[in-house]
């Protein structure tokens, strides 16, 4: 029998996969424990183990264990693999497989959601009900009719924001090192990053993290930037830098950023802070400004999405065990 052990496990998911495995029968055992060098040996006994954004796979003494304990397949139940030294993986003969798409629709609409609530200042709106206040001043946006948005990356996220914003008559300007002539349809231009970041009053991140984009979004960049334009990340927090943000905040040269990831979001984000001291002096900052808007890495959150992924990474898992074709297996 096929075991394996889920690493970072919640609630909200544990219930779908266990729905989803009546079909496949395999053992799982779950664990709200992350992956790092701590926890690697609970994965003793198991043949798979499964894993999540902030579980440790890219130090050479885990991968090693891994190898030790004779785990065959790592699964990726997310699309994101910078959690992951493939190399050091193939390597040790350990197979990778991820979710390559889910449900695309339920990130853009969850970035379009971020846009309108930091645009509209409803965040700020709603604390202010709860107090009795519904004093107007402070509270002014912005119609999105005709302004332009600046979309980098431009896959299947990239692609579903397209369509939704075709109907707000935005103009839009992409980026992308590969080129998708589908966008054309729905009235999207491709241009550079510099043009984006100068003609755009808003910018959304819709792009894989690699070393190659690591801060991206930094001071001389956004210096490039409109000065009141709206941030958005529904990627990965390592494209943003985080100082540069508490920076540009200061000297007003951004109006405001939403962030559904942060880039040491490990130690914080998936459980619960109340009355806990968190030692994240950037962080701490970030949340304290009113134009800073931060939830904890839910945009993939839909019924759908967890339904999809489930279907899918138990799929994989049964296709690699079986030696049979899987699309979502992962190479150099």
């Amino acid at each position: 029998m096929n075991k394996i052990l889920f690493y970072s496990a919640q609630k909200y998911e544990i219930k779908y996969f266990n729905k989803i495995n009546k079909k496949f029968n395999f053992y799982i055992k779950y664990t709200k424990k992350k992956l790092n060098e701590k926890t690697v040996k609970l994965s003793k006994g198991y043949n798979f183990i499964c894993i999540f954004v902030n579980d440790d796979v890219n130090k050479k003494s885990i991968i090693n264990k891994l190898k030790k304990y004779n785990i065959k397949v790592i699964a990726l139940r997310c699309t994101g693999y910078n959690n992951v030294d493939i190399k050091l993986t193939n390597k040790n003969k350990i197979k990778v497989i991820n979710v390559k798409s889910y449900s695309p629709r339920s990130i853009a609409e969850y970035t379009l959601s971020l846009i309108l609530n930091l645009n509209r200042k409803i965040h700020i709106a709603y604390i202010n009900s709860k107090n009795k206040n519904f004093d107007l001043n402070n509270l002014i946006g912005f119609n999105m009719y005709k302004k332009t948005i600046g979309i980098i990356g431009t896959g299947k996220i990239g692609q579903e924001l397209i369509k939704i914003l075709k109907g707000f008559k935005m103009k839009i300007l992409a980026f992308d090192i590969i080129k998708y002539n589908e966008i054309k349809k729905y009235g999207a231009k491709y241009t550079s990053l510099n043009k984006i970041y100068k003609y755009s009053d808003i910018i959304t991140l819709h792009c894989p993290y690699t070393k190659n984009n690591h801060h991206m979004i930094n001071y001389n960049n956004i210096k490039k930037m409109k000065r009141n334009v709206l941030i958005i990340n529904t990627s990965r927090g390592e494209l943003i830098n985080s100082k540069d943000i508490i920076k540009a905040i200061k000297n007003k040269k951004i109006k405001g950023i939403a962030m559904d990831v942060y880039e040491n979001e490990k130690n914080i984000f998936f459980k619960n802070n109340i009355n806990k001291n968190i030692k994240d002096n950037i962080f701490n900052s970030l949340i304290s400004f009113n134009n800073v808007l931060i939830t904890g890495h839910q945009a993939f959150l839909t019924k759908e999405s967890l339904i999809n992924i489930s279907k899918i990474t138990l799929n994989n898992i049964k296709k690699i065990s079986l030696n049979q074709f899987c699309k979502d297996l992962i190479k150099n």
